[in-house]
């Protein structure tokens, strides 16, 4: 490492604490009152120390050993997250491996999509609900300011968050050393917590506990929520800011409080209304709700931003619909603003808080999506251990498979939650994992249909040219998905207007299973006849495809001379339905209805519309 990266270690690590850490950072505000709420338990000493040493545990063995140590190994170009380690599976040479990972990619995809809803609600909920220890008459009040602020929050989406990125670090910063500082009063005031280090009392909970102990367990996965953001935000940051971070700052902070807390009930069990305000003397109950509440909006901001990014990727990879998408940094790559999902996530937001009222309320819808995107991630990091890293089978066994029990047994503690709230993500899951499914089906249905689209351009081209001996002057630009194929737009605008332009370029637009593409190899040109070329450009599904830079580079090798005198030639497929009874199924009208409202390719590419060409083919679904 050079001096100059080191340099920039301590930036990184305070930029890692305000965007990675802000959804995991902010669970003791509602954890451990969750986990003895769920699992209807006393605050006995024996039941104080099981769930604090099992807090402990979870973050060692989920965040410290399964994160920081093996799935942030997993990168590709620099880059990270449940899409970039699906496409790094997708790679290896097993159907089977390359399937499963396709699946698992998806369902991941649409798990944090519900995870996405459910954190802003419980999170500002839990921080606002501080100010019932003022006067519990005001816990109305509460749901009505915590609905206000997620409003404002979602409200100013479409401005970025670019300005107030910078405050973010500070901020989180701040309030770790609070966390810390907090926990270590209580632990001084009561040492007899630190035996929770040891997992005997963990697994004496366990055992001895029964099933309340094993419910109260099921809530124990909202202690590392936003553990996956760990990876996702791999590209941002790197892994060594996200590992210094996560072991100098923030395990010791959440660790202290969470024993912090543990110490408190042990002192007095009637704190377990709160034990997070609790640990904090009257007189700064007020700056701490202010504190918690900038820290849960940071977090909140950070997992909606998530969604965003999440989504660009899907809509790359052809498992959504294309959006308007606006990107709201020029200087930070890969920030977007989707208006569409904004709302969808603000009135699914919404709905959540006035549905259960309380962050307890909510704790039952919640870790579920968690949990099962952390067992799609771990199932996936064990293909890759094996056939990427040549781990023998039994050093995966002995790695990794307690890891895939240990997110086994989490998702379903969290499933059994299903009439209690579970049910709220597992709707918001399936309905997300459904449109990109119906999506998928739909597109592959029409690109079977398509025709003449496995028909060789050159082999067209060399029939057809004697055909039409006078060219027009100008430049055409057909847009094609596959350079070496005809498409419908030249067979249709040869068969009716019988001509073709002086210059003609077919402009393919590639996304690849690859986060991001060196500039070296995104752009490619060949002439496959006289004055006649085919273009491919290739983006990862974390790039942005940009057709004017495309222009400028052919602009630049002088097979364009002037883009804004040129004819785009499209072609828009309208799916409808068959007369066949089997077609009208519900997921060929999902897709209909995706298909109308989606974006057409000229306004998702910024295609000026008066040098477009637009050929409108129907389908059968």
């Amino acid at each position: 490492m050079t001096a100059s990266s080191k340099e920039k270690i301590p930036l990184l690590v305070m930029g890692a604490l305000g965007i990675v850490y802000g959804d995991i950072g902010t669970s003791p505000l509602y954890a451990l009152k969750s986990c003895f709420s769920l699992g209807n338990l006393p605050a006995t000493a024996p039941n104080i120390l099981g769930l604090t040493s099992l807090f402990f545990w979870t973050l060692i063995l989920i965040v410290s050993i399964k994160y920081v140590l093996f799935v942030l190994r997993v990168e590709e170009h620099g880059e990270g997250g449940i899409l970039v380690l699906s496409s790094i599976c997708s790679h290896i040479k097993e159907k089977w491996v390359k399937g499963f990972s396709l699946l698992m990619g998806l369902l991941g995809s649409a798990l944090l999509f519900g995870d996405g809803v459910i954190t802003p609600a419980i999170s500002v909920l839990s921080a606002l609900e501080g100010l019932t220890l003022l006067s519990p008459a005001i816990a109305p009040e509460v749901t009505i300011l915590s609905v206000t602020l997620l409003i404002l929050l979602f409200v100013v989406q479409k401005h970025g968050s670019g300005k107030l990125g910078a405050y973010f670090g500070p901020i989180m910063t701040l309030w770790f050393f609070t966390l810390a500082f907090l926990g270590v009063l209580s632990i001084l005031k009561t040492p007899s917590i630190l035996l929770a280090i040891s997992p005997t009392h963990a697994l004496s909970f366990l055992v001895g506990g029964g099933l309340p102990a094993l419910i109260a367990m099921g809530g124990t996965i909202m202690v590392v929520t936003g553990a996956e953001a760990l990876y996702a935000d791999l590209g941002h940051f790197g892994a060594r800011p996200i590992r210094v971070s996560w072991h100098s700052v923030v395990f010791p902070a959440l660790a202290l409080n969470y024993l912090g807390q543990g110490a408190l009930l042990l002192r007095d069990a009637s704190a377990l209304a709160n034990p997070f305000y609790q640990l904090a003397p009257s007189w700064c109950l007020v700056p701490l709700v202010v504190l918690s509440t900038l820290a849960t909006l940071i977090a909140s901001q950070s997992i909606i931003s998530g969604v965003f990014s999440l989504t660009w990727q899907a809509i790359m990879l052809g498992d959504l619909p294309r959006l308007r998408v606006i990107h709201t940094s020029h200087a930070q790559r890969g920030q977007v603003y989707v208006p569409a999902v904004n709302i969808l996530l603000c009135v699914m937001t919404m709905s959540a808080v006035l549905l259960f009222q309380t962050s307890e309320g909510l704790a039952a819808a919640y870790g579920f999506s968690v949990a099962g995107a952390m067992l799609a991630t771990t199932l996936m990091l064990c293909c890759v251990a094996h056939f990427k890293w040549h781990w023998s089978v039994l050093k995966v066994l002995l790695t990794l498979a307690p890891l895939v029990l240990l997110d086994v047994f989490f998702f379903a503690l969290n499933l059994s939650k299903f009439l209690h709230g579970a049910w709220y993500a597992l709707l918001l899951s399936a309905a997300t994992f459904t449109i990109m499914k119906s999506w998928q089906k739909g597109t592959q249905t029409l690109e079977r249909q398509r025709p003449y689209a496995h028909e060789a351009l050159s082999q067209f081209l060399e029939e057809h040219l004697d055909l039409f001996p006078t060219r027009l002057p100008g430049t055409a630009v057909y847009m094609t998905r596959t350079p070496d194929q005809t498409p419908s737009s030249l067979r249709i605008n040869l068969k009716h207007n019988k001509f073709l332009h002086e210059k003609v370029l077919f402009i393919s637009i590639i996304t690849t299973r690859e986060p991001r593409i060196s500039l070296s190899d995104k752009f490619t040109a060949q002439e496959i006849l006289p004055n006649i070329y085919t273009v491919s450009a290739f983006y990862g599904f974390k790039e942005i495809p940009d057709l004017q830079k495309i222009l400028q580079w052919l602009t630049e090798k002088d097979l364009l001379d002037c883009h804004y005198d040129a004819s785009f030639f499209l072609t828009r497929g309208v799916p409808i339905l068959s007369s066949r009874s089997a077609s009208h199924t519900f997921m060929n009208k999902l897709y209909m209805f995706l298909s109308r409202n989606a974006l057409s390719a000229h306004e998702f590419y910024k295609i000026p519309y008066q040098q477009l060409v637009e050929i409108g083919i129907r389908y059968h679904l």
